[in-house]
This record gives C-alpha cells, sequence and structure tokens, in this order.
C-alpha cells in the first residue's frame, strides 16, 4: 500500500508539471489506475477529480497577464464550461465497453493537434477570416470542453492552438489563458464525477497532492522559458505521451 501510495504521489507530480507545461497528466495517471485494477470509466472519474485542482496552482503564476486580458478571456469561457458539463455527464452514465471503444479515437484527435501544433493556429486564421473566427472560436471552445468533461488527454493543445489563433498572442502569453481554461473546465466537469459515486478517494487524494506541488513548479519554469523551445519541448513531450498510450 505504501508503495502505492508513493507511485500515485509521484504521478501527480509529474502529470502536474505536464499539464502546466500544455496538458497530458492523465496520458500518465490513466493508465496507472487502470494497473491497479479500476475500471475504465472509475479510473476516468478518478482522475478528473483529483487532476482539477493541479492548474489552480499555474493560473496563480500567470496571474498578471490573465488579469491584462480578463475581459476578452471572460467572453470565451462560458462556452468551454457548459461543454466540461456536457461532456462529464455524457462518460459518467456511458458503458465502459463503449468508452474504451471511444478513448483511442479522441486520442488520435489529440495526436493531430500535437503534430500540427503553431500550423494549426495558422489554418484556423485562413479558414476563419475576419469575424468569422470569433464565432468559430465559441464553437471550439465548447467542443473541448466537451472533451476536457469526457476525458482531455492533450487538452492543452488544442486550447493553445484556438487560443493563439483567436488572440493573436505567442505562446508563452497564451499558456497563461490555456492553464485558466483548463482549470475552469476541469472544474466544471468535476461536479457530476464526484456526484457519479465512482470515484476512488485513496488515488485521487494522492494524485492531488502531487499533482498541485507539480503544477506551481511547471508554470513556473514554463514561464521563463523562450518562447521556441517551449513550443517544440511541448509538442515532443505530448507527441510522446500520447503515443505510448495508444500503443501501450
Amino acid at each position: 500500500m505504501t508503495l502505492e501510495i508513493l507511485i500515485f504521489l509521484a504521478a501527480g507530480l509529474v502529470g502536474g508539471m505536464v499539464n502546466s507545461a500544455a496538458g497530458g497528466a492523465k496520458l500518465f495517471v490513466f493508465p496507472m489506475l487502470l494497473a491497479s485494477g479500476l475500471p475504465p470509466i472509475a479510473a476516468n472519474v478518478t482522475q478528473g477529480v483529483a487532476l482539477w485542482p493541479a492548474q489552480l496552482s499555474a493560473v496563480w503564476v500567470y496571474r498578471r497577464e490573465l488579469r491584462d486580458d480578463a475581459q476578452t478571456l471572460a467572453r470565451q469561457f462560458l462556452p468551454a464550461l457548459l461543454g466540461a458539463v456536457a461532456g462529464s455527464v455524457v462518460m459518467v452514465n456511458s458503458g465502459n465497453d463503449v468508452f474504451v471503444r471511444v478513448v483511442p479515437f479522441l486520442l488520435c484527435v489529440a495526436v493531430v493537434a500535437i503534430v500540427l501544433g503553431p500550423k494549426t493556429t495558422d489554418l484556423m486564421r485562413w479558414a476563419f477570416p475576419g469575424d468569422r473566427l470569433r464565432a468559430a472560436t465559441a464553437v471550439l471552445l465548447t467542443l473541448i470542453g466537451f472533451y476536457g468533461g469526457f476525458f482531455g488527454a492533450g487538452m492543452g493543445f488544442m486550447l493553445l492552438a484556438v487560443l493563439s489563433a483567436s488572440t493573436g498572442q505567442g505562446l508563452g502569453r497564451v499558456n497563461g489563458a490555456k492553464n485558466l481554461f483548463a482549470a475552469g473546465i476541469q472544474s466544471a466537469a468535476v461536479i457530476p464525477m464526484m456526484l457519479s459515486g465512482l470515484t476512488d478517494w485513496l488515488a485521487a487524494g494522492c494524485v492531488l497532492a502531487g499533482g498541485l506541488v507539480g503544477g506551481y513548479f511547471g508554470a513556473s519554469i514554463t514561464r521563463r522559458l523562450p518562447e521556441k523551445p517551449l513550443r517544440i519541448g511541448v509538442a515532443v513531450l505530448g507527441l510522446g505521451l500520447t503515443l505510448s498510450f495508444l500503443f501501450s
């Protein structure tokens, strides 16, 4: 039991650091919870409950940048929250067989987002010129919120692309907004999860403790890195994590 607790704490620590950079903690935690014997949906609910506060410490690190963009971010926030609640409700009411069949497809979507990286931003601006980008942003944030509530692996990459395209800002600046949106999506989604009765609270508590510490230090590190190396590092790390999960 002691070894299991240490493993969950370590997974939360690393997961929190990865989440603060771009998202991807679930690619660490989800397989571990499955290996411990939890059914797929129970494992997904447990990691959702455990990881949702980890983004809050990263948001605190970016509080000054977020304050400057507060008005714009507030308008974009609601669609993402509504999508998150809907995705979470659908997930907790799905069967394990259905969930297992859907997850590989969702991870493939995450792989595409990771591989395209900054090109996703350029594609969005090309596909939705002018005022169309604002409407497209609302729709995409709703869909990302739904995905975040349902599973969420690689969600950070999707948020980075959409927020960068809609604001025209670089990765270093948008990373704070990404952490804010990820925290909001997870906070909205965690309510149906907690009410579902599927959470393993011992595992959730251990992952949460490690994730809070990891989220703070991860955000402090990524905030100081130059934009180009950060972008490359985030893309390579996220792609590797996603592919390792798909082929494990």
